[in-house]
């Protein structure tokens, strides 16, 4: 374990080095005195960049470049731990091709005691899903699928506050970054001129009194085109590709998400912070006001909906009176 850790240190100190130097060639020289090591370990750092993708070009007799990385679309964890470094709250990438599930990854660390802050990313899942159990698609190279752990100061009740959040997070990403009129809506979804391409999934084990872990699990479908949406979703489903008409790099939209997320958790979680995040949630969601179809076990209400409550329920105004629902499958009504 020791070697894999000089390992991750010496290809996180060779890319520090190649990104403060953008474009410049950095002597072979150099980097041995600065990691203290050979030539070779620094080739094999340099070779394990270019396995995660970073585009690291070699220079004979020279040393080492780095090449443009706006455009890459390859996860690298050293990369992303890179721009993570001033963020409040994570600090640590793992990146696996495939899992079973980055939600089971995460729980996995939280039960051994890792800290707050660690994220959990693959290309594929065999057994991704959102709320309610069901299935989520993903294709490699194509999507955001991650899951990130958090160690908050919440009781189990308040744990519909971590959706809100990473709504509120995503939502703003989305816009600010991709230029796409993105909604949210109650309780954990992000649609796009009505169709899907954003899920979040939050889940927690503690007592009645306190939380000893969260983990929210979020899908983005980001480069994804009309093709590569399956017929039975596709009325359905989009993509920030579909809805901007280009494609963007996952690696930074990932970590414009964690920068706001962190700003909202960090919200969240000071004094009287629920009260202020619900206030933007209730400005920002555009379930609000709304008319809409709310499906709970076998029951069907229409309504409208009118507020959210401190634990962040939706209110709904219907036929029968007011009513509250925790959680619930909700569907916003077209205009006639």
């Amino acid at each position: 374990m020791a070697k894999t850790n000089d390992e991750a240190t010496s290809r996180a100190m060779i890319f520090e080095m190649l990104m403060e130097n953008p474009g410049e060639i950095i002597p072979s020289s150099l980097l041995t005195q600065k990691l203290s090591s050979s030539r070779q370990a620094v080739f094999k750092a340099v070779c394990a960049l270019r396995d995660e993708g970073v585009p690291v070009e070699s220079v004979p007799q020279r040393g080492y470049r780095l090449d443009g990385i706006e455009g890459l679309q390859r996860l690298s964890p050293t990369m992303i731990e890179y721009f993570l470094r001033g963020n409040p709250l994570f600090n640590r990438c793992i990146y696996m091709k495939e899992t079973d599930s980055t939600q089971k990854v995460i729980k996995k660390l939280a039960l051994q005691e890792a800290e707050a802050g660690v994220l959990a990313l693959t290309e594929r899942q065999s057994e991704g899903r959102g709320r309610r159990g069901r299935s989520w698609q993903s294709l490699d190279e194509k999507n955001l699928m991650f899951s990130m752990l958090l160690r908050p100061a919440l009781k189990p009740g308040e744990v519909q506050l971590l959706n809100l959040a990473a709504g509120l997070a995503v939502k703003k990403t989305l816009r600010e970054l991709c230029g796409i009129p993105a909604e949210l809506k109650w309780p954990n979804d992000i649609l796009c001129r009505g169709r899907k391409l954003c899920g979040i999934l939050s889940e927690a084990s503690g007592e009645p009194d306190r939380i000893y872990y969260a983990v929210t699990g979020i899908g983005i479908n980001v480069n994804m085109e009309s093709a590569d949406i399956p017929d039975d979703i596709s009325a359905v489903a989009t993509s920030v590709c579909i809805e901007s008409g280009r494609q963007f790099a996952r690696w930074k939209l990932l970590v414009e998400f964690l920068d706001r997320f962190a700003g909202f958790m960090c919200l969240l979680t000071s004094r009287g912070g629920a009260a202020k995040l619900l206030a933007l949630y209730r400005t920002s969601c555009d379930t609000i006001g709304k008319d809409i179809r709310v499906m709970q076990d076998e029951e069907v209400f229409n309504g409208r909906a009118t507020d959210i409550t401190p634990e962040g329920a939706l209110v709904v105004q219907t036929g029968e009176g007011e009513k509250i629902f925790a959680a619930a499958d909700v569907h916003h009504l077209r205009m006639a």
